[in-house]
């Protein structure tokens, strides 16, 4: 009886989690796949979202950074809940106004809930749930990057309105957040890793890092390919090509699921291929997609953009395990922190820059800027590889 007691708690963290990672990817499409059409009601400029992703993005950095000290008085429940109260809270904001101030303002709250929940349930997980595991909550979380930009497609072709979309979108945020509260017991401890972190940074400080360790880093820096496509790929088409708002929406739809479905398809592939066998022909995949980005919208056009996710898929995953092959352990816990850091850095950074690049050459650079970032992912990626003669 204690066995299947305990089988069953583990099902209903496991399904829980899969849940929580779905609410955690709803919001994330929001801007890229309704932009085109908000932008018009709230009478913005088409590279402003720019902004609005850099304040959400830095928000998103400081809730990370502050959960150490948060989880040290609530429990990952109340953390849980508090975050997703933040996230609907934008969420409305967002949806009832045309003011542009007032969408500012919903920055914060999504920012502040989405760092947070992304810290508590990650580490959560990694604390409680086998490694296979893992690998299937990220494409959970693109499940529900690609759910809601479907319901933004089907809202804004059927009925036009991206404010319908963002309500149906806070009302299964709600339900969600029903849920959790219901089985709050199932997350009642609290995260106590920051007492275990302490010897572990004393190690750390007396371990060899040097500058070829950052190679890892930078590599991540420059992932933020992954949300530079899903914020722009709409308004590239639409400001580009003259495609309709539902139309390009739905091409953001695609690759977020191109990517979701890459990233199940990656847990089987891995089990026949060695990761770098796989990382290296989805790297080539990427610099073709990229290329193909640049031609007008056609009958392959949605195939191609499929592929494009597809392409980006096993990057995050596969490239945040080789740490633990190339270095010794203290090196490695260096080296992935670095990573977690830099990404977001490099998610901060790029839509700024990209922003106002747009607004000085226009949208037609996009392809060329996405292709020479795909061109120093796969340099990098072949220079750590190269690491393992060096490191072991």
């Amino acid at each position: 009886m204690v066995t299947m007691s305990k089988r069953l708690t583990i099902s209903a963290i496991v399904l829980l989690n899969f849940i929580i990672y779905i609410s955690l990817g709803l919001p994330d499409s929001i801007l890229g796949s309704a932009w085109p059409s908000m932008r018009q009601s709230y009478g913005m400029a088409a590279d402003q979202v720019s902004y609005l992703t850099t304040i959400m993005l830095l928000f998103s950095f400081l809730s990370s950074m502050l959960y150490t000290k948060i989880s040290k008085y609530l429990t990952v429940a109340k953390v849980i809940v508090i975050s997703m109260v933040f996230v609907i809270i934008g969420l409305i904001l967002m949806m009832i106004t045309s003011n542009p101030v007032i969408l500012f303002l919903t920055t914060p709250f999504l920012g502040i809930g989405q760092g947070a929940i992304d810290v508590t349930v990650n580490h959560f997980a990694a604390k409680h749930l086998p490694s296979a595991l893992m690998s299937l909550l990220h494409g959970f979380y693109g499940l529900g990057v690609s759910l809601s930009a479907a319901i933004l497609t089907f809202f804004l072709s059927t009925f036009a309105s991206w404010r319908l979309a963002i309500l149906a979108i806070a009302v299964i945020e709600v339900l969600i957040l029903l849920l959790i509260v219901i089985y709050r017991d199932q997350f009642a401890e609290r995260d106590t890793s920051h007492q275990a972190n302490k010897a572990t940074d004393a190690l750390s400080r007396d371990s060899r890092f040097n500058l070829r360790h950052l190679l890892h880093p930078i590599f991540y820096f420059f992932y933020a390919i992954e949300g530079i496509v899903g914020i722009y790929m709409a308004t590239y088409y639409v400001e580009n090509f003259h495609v309709k708002p539902a139309q390009a929406a739905f091409y953001t739809t695609l690759f977020w699921l191109g990517l979701m479905f890459g990233r199940f398809l990656t847990g089987a592939l891995t089990r026949v291929l060695s990761d770098k066998k796989i990382l290296c022909a989805h790297l080539v995949l990427l610099l073709i997609m990229s290329a193909l980005l640049g031609l007008p919208p056609s009958a392959y056009t949605s195939l191609m953009i499929f592929i494009f996710g597809l392409s980006l898929s096993p990057l995050y995953p596969l490239m945040m395990m080789l740490p633990n092959q190339l270095y010794p352990e203290i090196i490695a816990k260096r080296v992935i922190s670095y990573n977690v850091g830099f990404c977001l850095l490099g998610i901060l950074v790029f839509p700024l820059i990209f922003g106002e690049v747009f607004n000085q050459v226009g949208f037609a650079i996009f392809p060329i800027l996405i292709l020479g970032i795909a061109l120093i992912l796969l340099g990098l990626a072949l220079l750590i590889f190269n690491q393992k003669t060096v490191d072991k």
